[in-house]
């Protein structure tokens, strides 16, 4: 039998025992596909992440080279090489699972933090970003699957993932240890890039672009309505009818349900059969049913809570990808509450509170109403478990 260590963490919290579980297999190179899947059952989280080196046509450049921040081509192999000694050069000691160092030292962003660092996201200082610039040269591949199947995209894998990553030294260091570096992975949609901002070495915040915001579908139909809401143990009167239920994308279709209050979200009883057939019927992956009133007062725009009986979900704690979409539907409707810093959003939504998990989900879209033109999503994880898997 063969041996593959993971690692478990939670992912959009800076506290162990709150956020979303995460299981991540470094080197899942020689599983199959049906290996995967029995390996994704048998961890039982939302999602479990195996990672993979790119694909032969994707690593493929022009000249075999990549391109750093500071304008010098690198081949692949002394790219790594140097990530690789900076990291040992930089590195503290092993991190157990009670240390303290495990967890990143920093706060999820108050508005006036937004402010001050405008999330990096529109523009960075070159000195303090290390960039692997050639999309077609991704650094690793990820495969992501729930308990039922395998899917293209999600948000709090590919935040998970190259935090663990970065840990274990795969990722460049910037200069001095400390601000961001970008690279580029591979995952079902297509070749993306990610940004890690790092703090004396370590890794504090991941921060994904997800694909184009796409509104796939309404459900205007006032029967279908009542019937979704009766699906999550609420009355149509319930909804929020100043916004629409939709079908929405970054990557993966989640459909967006408005709901009036926090208290009518948080008393949601989800009928599970019904639900899963509505979405599916509707072309979702799961029923986000939101409000716009908050828990916390500053950054947060909405409240979410995730449904996906489908995929064997009763209630996921923390969903970048479907964050990332109820973060381009909010500003595409107008109803994020809060004006545009350089054209950018910045904001959070809160989820997990009502499952004892409290999550933050860092919000940053580009655009305007009616025209979203970039959406970014980030937070941090901590390791919580590391084990070793037979197979």
């Amino acid at each position: 039998m063969k041996k593959y260590n993971f690692v478990q963490l939670d992912v959009f919290t800076d506290q162990p025992f709150a956020g979303n579980p995460l299981a991540v297999f470094p080197e899942a190179e020689g599983l199959s596909d049906e290996q995967m899947m029995k390996i994704a059952r048998e961890m039982n989280l939302s999602e479990t992440v195996f990672v993979l080196k790119p694909e032969e046509s994707k690593q493929q450049t022009a000249d075999g080279k990549q391109q750093t921040a500071n304008g010098e081509p690198q081949s692949a192999e002394s790219e790594q090489q140097t990530a690789n000694s900076e990291q040992q050069a930089t590195k503290k000691q092993p991190h157990g699972v009670n240390s303290k160092s495990e967890i990143p030292n920093s706060k999820f962003q108050t508005q006036s933090q937004i402010q001050d660092s405008k999330s990096h996201a529109s523009s960075e200082d070159e000195n303090s970003q290390s960039e692997i610039r050639n999309p077609k040269f991704p650094l690793r591949r990820l495969r992501i699957f729930t308990p039922a199947r395998e899917l293209p995209f999600a948000g709090h894998p590919i935040a998970g993932t190259w935090n663990a990553l970065a840990r274990e030294g795969l990722v460049p260091l910037p200069a001095g240890g400390t601000g961001w570096t970008r690279i580029y992975h591979e995952v079902g949609i297509g070749v993306l890039p990610v940004d890690i901002e790092f703090k004396d070495g370590e890794p504090v915040q991941v921060v994904m672009t997800q694909g184009k915001f796409e509104i796939l579908n309404e459900i205007d139909d006032s029967q279908v309505q009542a019937e979704l809401a009766r699906a999550i143990g609420r009355n149509r009167e319930d909804l929020d009818e100043s916004l629409p239920i939709q079908v929405i994308s970054t990557g993966l279709s989640t459909l967006a349900v408005p709901i009036r209050s926090l208290a009518d979200l948080g008393t949601c009883r989800v009928n599970s059969s019904l639900l899963g057939e509505l979405y599916t019927q509707c072309g979702a992956t799961g029923c986000y049913a939101f409000s716009r009133e908050t828990i916390e007062i500053g950054a947060a725009r909405a409240h979410a809570r995730l449904f996906a009986p489908a995929d064997n979900i009763a209630e996921d704690p923390a969903t970048g990808s479907a964050a990332g979409s109820l973060g381009g539907y909010l500003v595409h409707h107008g109803a994020s509450g809060m004006e545009p810093t350089d054209g950018r959003y910045q904001f959070v939504i809160e989820q997990g509170d009502f499952m004892h998990r409290p999550s933050r989900i860092n919000l940053n879209v580009g655009g305007q109403p009616g025209a979203v033109a970039e959406v970014k999503v980030g937070g941090p994880a901590v390791i919580v478990a590391r084990g070793e898997v037979y197979v």
